[in-house]
Parts: C-alpha cells; structure tokens; sequence
C-alpha cells in the first residue's frame, strides 16, 4: 500500500478521538505505541481526501432546453385515486419530432431519476432528492419523441412485491380496488392499464416488472442483463438490477425497447451489449409477421414442468393459474409451434439463490455505499442513503429495507462465503437454463403462482406484510440472477378466491436465450394476434 503524502497541516480536524471511534466500529484496538503512527495516516488521508471533495460532481448532461421540464407538481388527491402518481410533470421535445414514440405518453418509475422532477423512492426515510441529470432510459424516450408526464410510485426502495409499502399509501389493482398490484413497478402497472398512461419503465430485480404487469393485465419485459443502461437508476443489487418496458400491447413493448436499449459507455453493466444502431428490429418484425397464417411454424416452446408445479403447493399458490397458463400455451400449436413439456430440476433452487444474492449483494447499497462499479454513481443519493446508519434514520427505516439489512449482515457474520458460492451456482443454473434453450426457442411458465392479495392494514405485523407476497417471485427471481430476457403477458382472466364476482388477469411468462429478445417477442405478439386475453 502507498499513501500520497505524510504532510499533515496544523489546522487538521482529526483527532484521537476520530482514530478510536473508527476502532470502535471495528470492534478492535491498537498497540498504544502504534496510535500516534496510524492517526498521522488518518489526517493525510483526510487532507488529500479534501481535495476530491472540494471538486464538482462529473455526471451526464441533461439538456433542459431541448427536454424542458413543465407541471411539475404534486398530484392532488382527486388526480391520484388509485395512488399510482408520485409526481407529475410534462417533458417533450420541443424540436419538430417524428420519432417512433411520438405522441405517446410514458410514465417513469420513481426509482429513475429525472432531472429536476423529485424521486422519492417510495420512502420517507429521507426527503428532497432531486436529481440533477437524466437516466439513459429518460434522455433516449424523449430524443425518440415521448412525452414523459411523470413519476409512478414505487415500493419502498423498490423492495416490495406487493403494493402497500410506498410512503404515499397504496397503489391500488385497477380491476378491485383493495388488491395490490405487485411491485415494485407497482404505479406502473395501475397508471398504464387503467389508460392514464400510454407506457412505462419499470425496474426490475426479482421480478418488479414482470409481477405487476402480470396483476395488471400487461405486458411487461425484463430485457437481458445489461441490454438496456441502467444508468441513473437507484440500484439495488449490481449482477441483477434490469429497467424495462411495461406496456398493454406486445407491439408497444418492441417499440419502447427499441427505442431505449443498446449500451451507452456509461453502465459497465452493458458491456457486450449491441449499440443502439446495431439493435435488431423488433416492432419491424413483428409487423411483416402480423398477417402470417403459421406464423410459428417450426418455433419450439418448452413448458417449465417445475415452474408450473409451484400452482399446486398449497398457501398463497393457486392452481387455477398453473392451469390457465397451460391451456394458453397449448395454443401456441395453432400457430404452427412445437409445445413439449421439459424438466429443469435446479429451476426450484433459483429463487434461494437470488434470496442470497439479493440480501448480501444489496447490503452495502442500503447502508448508504457502493463500490465495484465504474459507471455513473448518483452522490447525493448515497448521502441520502447513508442516513439509515443513524439512530433516527434506523427508526424511519420501513420494515422491508429493514429485514433486507438484518438478513444480510447476519449472512455476512454467519456464512462470509455465501455469496460466493451462491454466485457460481447461478453460472450453473444459467448453463442448465442454456442448455434447454439449445433445444426450444422459449421457456414458458406461470409469472406468478397466484392471484393478486389484498392489502395489508397499515397496523399489521411485519410477518403479515410479508406473509402477503409469499412464494411470489418463484419464477421470476432466477432469471434475475442468470440475466436471460423474460416477458409476461396476459393470457386470461380467473376469479378471486375470495370473490367470484372479482376478476384478475393470469400472466404467463416468455424466458429466452441471451440476447434474443426477438423469439419472446414472435411467441408473443404471435398468440396476441390470435387471442383476446380478456374473454378466455
């Protein structure tokens, strides 16, 4: 190791007292005739660490003068009945655009950051981060002519599968009112289906996109690792933080994703990645396919054996679905594909593993710290972040973050090599997933192995809370963790349990190979054609 200097100026405010409560966090002490030595490295690091300090943040350009920010404004409650809004606003070209987004209006999950638009990030942990430069996803909807009209709320932290732990209160399901969602992309899916927004972006590490767009009757892509810049976006966890499209037709979607994908040289997430111009043509190939009578002659599609058998599990898993999701996979036959059941016994372990992963990986970022990335870090909001180390930020900590943190400095304490060893299982994992996808175009299963839940009270237990999303990311999670590209769609409609005058959509899931956004599409867009999800 080498130091830059050993000067030390006679104004430097490190004391030994600095120098034992550094020791104390450590839970460790020094020799007494080794303090004066280490608190002299203390105050040089501390002055040549000032002069990073004193410098101005470096971060992308957002041009507020082509894009200007109008509106921006709190929704007053009569224009957020269903608490989908977190903020509002109006931002377009004000060039002459006839991009392929033109006319369309998007909202942007609250985890996205917006110049000059509040994030509130779902919590009340802190307040006032305003971004001060645009995510990739932000700046390429609107240079293609999108009108961005807000913020959709998401879960506290983007930590919720379920709708009801947003600061702001809870996003209700636009077919019952008192039913979640799914989250975290939770606004998303209320404001797209019940038509108070054209598209979304959603955010996606277990499934935040692909949940709510399965109770919410739309289409919802989690695109492959990497393909779409996560640059500007809170994280969560690094090797499975994913943005997507959410839209309520499959031709929409390839039309947002095109518009939004392809590597910027600022998410080292992207590496590999095709530029923007290299981008297969997804909506121009699915409209040349529109008028074909077999349109999927030859294209095989595996039935995940393991990932419809978690419908018959007992508890929240609904078996209805796994059944539904089965009839509208059968008719895919009547556009000319193949479809064979395949089993992926290690399909089971995925969520575990991203259990794992997303407990230890995320620790850091909740604790307000990230380092191992080279892209662009948003400062201000890991000062934000770190105000969960103090007492009061501890006591406004919500109960999701919350446990996230215990479980994952306990796993820390308890097994330091988890992480690691849950890593290399999902390069297994992702070589079985592989290998079935060298012998079918696309995997299919449920989304979700159950029908949205209601609300929990604000007075209930934190095992209630949870209790209402168990078992939710079965299928969706490991696809996280190994990167491939999975979409949900809407494929029928079933009663609730409790009610059978209440009626939800069923999503079934597309996963693909690596980069071939392309074959989930064709399946999709090619069954939508045929079907009308809403009266099967």
């Amino acid at each position: 190791m080498s130091v830059t200097s050993l000067a030390v100026s006679a104004s430097n405010p490190i004391s030994n007292y600095d120098l034992r409560k550094v020791l104390d966090k450590l839970g460790h002490k020094l020799k007494p005739e080794e303090e004066p030595d280490y608190l002299v490295l203390l105050q040089a690091l501390d002055e040549s660490v000032e002069s990073v300090m004193n410098l101005p943040d470096y971060e992308p350009t957002s041009d507020i003068e082509r894009f200007p920010r109008k509106n921006v404004n709190y929704p007053k409650p009569e224009e957020n009945t269903h608490g989908g809004w977190a903020w509002k606003c109006t931002i377009q070209d004000t060039k002459l655009n006839n991009g392929p987004l033109s006319g369309r209006e998007i909202v942007i999950k609250d985890n996205i950051a917006v110049s000059g638009v509040d994030c509130l990030l779902g919590t009340s942990m802190f307040t006032g981060w305003k971004p001060t430069a645009d995510a990739t996803v932000v700046t390429r909807i609107l240079e293609a002519g999108g009108t961005i009209t807000g913020k959709a709320v998401c879960e506290n932290l983007s930590l919720g599968a379920t709708s009801f732990s947003a600061a702001t209160g809870p996003v209700h399901n636009p077919f019952a009112r008192g039913y979640s969602t799914g989250g975290s992309s939770s606004g998303c899916g209320l404001l797209i289906a019940s038509g108070e927004a054209d598209m979304g972006m959603g955010g996606d590490q277990g499934g935040s996109v692909r949940i709510p767009a399965s109770w919410c009757g739309l289409f919802g892509f989690k695109p492959t690792f990497g393909l779409v810049p996560y640059t500007g976006i809170a994280p969560l966890e690094p090797t499975i933080d994913h943005t997507g499209p959410m839209t309520r037709t499959c031709l929409d979607n390839a039309i947002l994703l095109k518009s939004i994908a392809g590597r910027d040289d600022l998410d080292d997430r992207c590496a590999g990645a095709p530029l923007p111009s290299e981008l297969p043509d997804y909506p121009g190939t699915l409209f040349a396919m529109k008028d074909a009578d077999m349109p999927l002659k030859g294209f095989k599609i595996g039935m995940v054996k393991e990932g419809f058998e978690i419908c018959k599990k007992g508890g929240l898993n609904d078996p209805r679905v796994g059944v539904k999701v089965q009839e509208a996979a059968e008719k895919w036959r009547e556009l000319g594909a193949v479809v064979e059941d395949v089993s992926i016994p290690m399909h089971d372990l995925g969520a575990t593993l991203w259990v794992c992963i997303a407990r230890m990986g995320s620790l850091p970022v909740l604790w307000g710290g990230m380092s191992g990335r080279s892209g662009y870090q948003m400062t201000e909001l890991t000062k934000k972040m770190h105000n969960i180390r103090t007492e009061e930020g501890w006591d406004n900590t919500p109960w999701s973050p919350k446990n996230m943190i215990l479980n994952g400095t306990y796993l820390w304490d308890k097994h330091p090599e988890l992480y690691g060893k849950a890593i290399n299982q999902i390069r297994r994992l992702r070589a079985i997933y592989d290998e079935a996808l060298s012998r079918y175009n696309v995997l299919v299963m449920p989304t979700i192995p159950y029908l949205p839940t209601t609300h929990a009270p604000r007075e209930a237990s934190v095992l209630e809370k949870i209790s209402r999303s168990l078992g939710q990311i079965f299928n969706t999670s490991p696809f996280n963790a190994t990167g491939h590209p999975s979409l949900s769609m809407p494929v029928g409609m079933l009663p609730a349990r409790e009610d059978k005058n209440i009626r939800f959509p069923v999503g079934l899931q597309i996963t693909g190979r690596h980069m071939d956004e392309m074959s989930i599409y064709k399946a999709a867009f090619a069954w939508e054609a045929k079907f009308d999800w809403k009266e099967l």
